[in-house]
């Protein structure tokens, strides 16, 4: 018997936007892996898939793998091989290997690494990945705008990217998406200014999308100044140079 491994990605945090292939898989995984930064963390993509957990007859076996959250690049690649090797092992014996991860596997996720590690030191495993709902998608949704149209320019921007090259991605960009680094908007507020966006440009702030906890606050650029923003991983920003909000509250592109 072959063995398979499946990256897959859950979405952004409600259970029903995984999507039907991914279900699919989770309905007939021997193994489910499940990715944490430490062993007492639980893991909300767990919390994600319970519903199709509660529908197999037979339970999978449920894996978890620890993926700390650290810039020791030796120590992380340590931990990456060994848990490829985990894998690699579990595939070997003709398991179907399951790794669950938030959002998609291939943006900003712990998956890439895993996978990485994989194609280095055990190329012969047979490897799919089901895509999934990224996070900043299901943000400009929940938020009612548009998160590009026509011509438009997107920049997502990751958490410490230094202020300097902020500056310069946002004066070449229409868009911009600040991922996991909500909590420095404040700052980044004269940045942007001095990139060519607009007092009155479009803001939205999202705390937990999709979930049952979600918030979402839209409003202009300045507004964001006197916002009470918390320093929270699952909150993301989008903010729109040209889509403007007038004296009336009405969005619309200038």
């Amino acid at each position: 018997m072959v063995g398979k491994f499946i990256g897959i990605g859950v979405g952004p945090g409600d259970p029903e936007l995984i999507t039907v292939k991914a279900a699919k898989a989770l309905h007939v995984a021997d193994i489910i892996c499940i990715p944490k930064a430490n062993v007492d963390k639980p893991s909300l993509a767990v919390t994600m898939i319970q519903q199709v957990l509660e529908e197999r007859k037979v339970k999978p076996e449920m894996l978890e793998l620890i993926f700390p959250m650290t810039k020791d690049d030796v120590s992380n690649q340590e931990l990456w091989d060994k848990n490829a090797n985990i894998i690699a092992q579990k595939v070997g014996m003709g398991k179907t290997v399951v790794f669950i991860t938030l959002g998609d596997p291939m943006f900003y996720s712990t998956f890439i690494y895993l996978y990485q590690s994989l194609q280095k030191n055990h190329s012969n495993v047979e490897l799919e990945i089901i895509p999934g709902v990224s996070a900043f998608n299901a943000c400009a949704t929940s938020a009612k705008i548009p998160l590009s149209e026509k011509e438009e320019l997107i920049t997502v921007i990751p958490s410490e990217l230094d202020e300097k090259l902020v500056e310069q991605a946002a004066k070449c960009s229409d868009n911009l998406v600040f991922i996991k680094c909500a909590y420095r908007l404040k700052e980044l507020v004269p940045v942007l200014e001095r990139a060519g966006f607009k007092k009155n440009s479009t803001i939205a702030l999202v705390r937990r999308c999709s979930m049952s906890n979600e918030t979402v606050t839209v409003g202009k650029l300045c507004d964001a100044l006197s916002w009470d923003i918390s320093e929270d991983y699952f909150t993301i920003a989008i903010v729109k140079k040209n889509y403007i909000i007038n004296n009336d509250g009405v969005k619309g592109v200038v």
